[in-house]
């Protein structure tokens, strides 16, 4: 749970809570937060929630950025008492949480291996014997370096299957609007789907399908979603009476 306080040169315009993400920010009506000046992209940036417990801002690709504390950011956690600009506007943010629910700061973070270096001295000999052993335990040889790890990007797309055109739908923005609003990035049909009625948010772990507006909330596999739902390869999307399949691929970089 967190507030955001909207302030215009030093003037507070307007105060949001919230209790459950994400939370979008940008020019268009279609936000929950709205910011009616043309410094401010459509779909300018969202607020989510990364594990275990921290918030994040995300720049949703926006003409003029987003910025954390005067910092230009892509993806950055926030904390209590942070600033975030959008445009001219200033948001400040607020953790509503008990404050021994909240996260720290790296630099808040006491530094564990400094201790343990100011209590435990090794003479040389000694340390090397260490670390050859740990190495040996882990696999390790003075020949053979560790392997590095390969990086795996996520590659979505959405294949509607019937309620609209049949194409396929690359999804390669951070966010990706569903609905039968004209602007929607995907269209679907029917009388109580809202404008924008789902989300679907890129994420370096993978994508989630959050719900936005309409009495008619989207479905995945034919259960129905009121908050947001991380979308396996596979899954079958329902909105109103357009159906679609989600696929996944994973491209492994070296």
């Amino acid at each position: 749970m967190f507030k955001l306080v909207l302030k215009f040169q030093d003037a507070v315009l307007e105060e949001y809570t919230f209790e459950k993400t994400p939370v979008t920010v940008g020019r268009r009506d279609d936000n929950d937060v709205v910011i009616d000046n043309m410094a401010v992209s459509g779909h300018h940036a969202l607020i989510e929630e990364e594990e275990p417990n921290y918030y994040v801002l995300v720049d949703l690709e926006s003409l003029n950025g987003t910025f954390v504390n005067e910092k230009k950011i892509a993806r950055e956690r926030v904390f209590d008492g942070d600033t975030l600009i959008v445009g001219k506007h200033v948001l400040d943010f607020i953790d509503l949480r008990p404050e021994e629910e909240r996260p720290l700061r790296d630099s808040q973070i006491p530094d564990k291996q400094a201790a343990f270096r100011d209590t435990v001295i090794l003479d040389t000999k000694a340390q090397q014997e260490l670390l050859a052993k740990q190495a040996a335990e882990k696999g390790f040889s003075d020949d053979k370096p560790p392997e590095r790890p390969k990086k795996i990007e996520l590659h979505g797309s959405i294949t509607i299957i019937s309620g609209g055109i049949p194409q396929i739908i690359d999804l390669t923005k951070r966010l990706t609007t569903l609905g039968k609003s004209g602007d929607a990035d995907v269209k679907c049909s029917g009388i109580l789907v809202g404008k924008t009625a789902a989300l679907i948010n890129k994420r370096p772990n993978g994508y989630f399908l959050a719900y936005a507006e309409g009495l008619k909330k989207p479905e995945v596999n034919g259960e129905a979603v009121t908050t947001q739902i991380q979308l396996q390869d596979g899954d079958e999307i329902s909105i109103g009476g357009t159906r679609m399949t989600f696929n996944l691929r994973e491209e492994i970089l070296l």
